[in-house]
């Protein structure tokens, strides 16, 4: 994938408020509601392994209970941005969430000297629907009745498909992200990068500004359009500059179409009066007829009215 296109994605759900938002309103666990999301903080995180390390995508978010601030959760929100479902997800993030648990044992940011709750959410907005497992368990070969199973070690994440939303989520910023990528036309495009920028309030500056970033780097490429210029932070400007561009493609291909229309018919009114005069056509005169352009078939066409014979049509001075 794109650098520029990972960055934007890393930005985009790198801030606090739309985390926030993918949580509340995606996430459907009743422990969401005791979370105090204005105390939550990045992590940064040191940890990797020989065999897998982790990646600058990922994101990990420390966000105390409201209920008691000395308790924490931690937040694994990872990225999945590749085109198919990975089957071994699961121990991946049982590698990465105990890799984070060793991490904190060294910098002992424990409580009571035990280990905080962790929460694996991925995301993932691949061409195909997720259907890997979301339990390690279910990726190791055991009967159902045998006691070894008390001894497997146990990992569960949960799973955000963004193509299961289509539509996104009413009130939810990040379900209009979801939206923005499922778009099928340009008039779906328009309308929903206007809700989006009157749904993020001004005072949600870098968000805005994460937004117009994915907008220009993932969202207007992946529908063949181009905007200028190309590191533009300011999600109005993008929304104005992203219409007038769509409404100059749109008129772009309506003269096109038509071109290409009257070509056809110019094309195919010469092919029949050739073919009245001269017989049928040779595969060397039908080749010339579909290569020309509009005017080359006009100047033909007005050759016919004096040319002897069929050579004569294309090359006149013989």
């Amino acid at each position: 994938m794109h650098p520029k296109h990972d960055r934007a994605y890393h930005r985009l759900f790198s801030e606090p408020a739309l985390v926030e938002d993918l949580v509340r309103h995606f996430v459907q666990e009743p422990w969401v509601d005791h979370l105090d999301f204005t105390h939550m903080e990045r992590i940064n995180t040191k940890f990797h392994s020989e065999a897998l390390e982790r990646r600058d995508g990922d994101i990990i978010m420390r966000i105390p209970f409201l209920d008691d601030r000395r308790q924490e959760l931690y937040l694994f929100l990872l990225l999945e941005f590749q085109s198919t479902e990975d089957r071994w997800m699961a121990l991946r993030f049982g590698t990465y969430v105990h890799l984070l648990y060793e991490q904190l044992v060294r910098e002992n940011r424990l409580i009571d000297g035990r280990l905080p709750p962790v929460f694996p959410l991925l995301l993932y907005n691949g061409d195909t629907a997720w259907n890997a497992a979301t339990d390690l368990k279910a990726l190791i070969q055991l009967p159902p009745n045998t006691p070894l199973w008390s001894y497997q070690p146990g990992m569960r994440y949960y799973l955000i498909d963004e193509s299961r939303y289509p539509e996104g989520k009413p009130g939810s910023i990040s379900g209009l992200v979801m939206r923005l990528e499922n778009v099928h036309s340009t008039q779906e495009l328009k309308s929903a990068l206007e809700e989006l920028s009157e749904s993020v309030p001004i005072h949600l500056d870098s968000v805005r500004r994460a937004l117009a970033v994915w907008i220009n780097h993932v969202v207007v490429p992946h529908r063949g359009i181009r905007l200028e210029p190309e590191d533009i932070e300011d999600l109005d400007e993008v929304k104005v500059m992203l219409a007038t561009r769509i409404e100059q493609w749109e008129k772009d291909i309506r003269q096109e179409s038509r071109q290409e229309g009257r070509q056809e018919g110019q094309t195919t009114l010469l092919t029949n009066m050739l073919e009245q005069k001269f017989g049928p056509l040779p595969p060397w005169a039908q080749e010339k007829i579909a290569l020309a352009n509009a005017e080359t078939i006009e100047h033909w066409a007005a050759n016919l009215l004096t040319a002897q014979t069929l050579e004569g049509v294309f090359n006149p001075t013989n």
